[in-house]
């Protein structure tokens, strides 16, 4: 069994991502304060964006439902 690593507060420059699959079959990394998203072909690439922008190791979510991206309209 792997080891889990303690869970590390957030800063305030710290975001929180959801990262999950679309209807469409993409991967969608979410800001969950809409300030950034994107759209990937894979988990991998989704989940490393949103580690790179969250700033922060506990900065995503997975979700185990679909998540759709919002084509800026939640960005702001």
């Amino acid at each position: 069994m792997g080891q889990s690593k303690p869970l590390q507060p957030l800063t305030g420059e710290s975001h929180l991502f959801l990262v999950g699959q679309s209807s469409h079959g993409f991967w969608v990394a979410r800001d969950l304060e809409g300030r950034s998203e994107g759209i990937f072909r894979n988990q991998k690439e989704a989940v490393r964006f949103a580690l790179s922008e969250g700033g922060h190791p506990n900065a995503v979510l997975l979700s185990p439902n679909e998540v759709e991206p919002s084509y800026g309209m939640g960005i702001h």
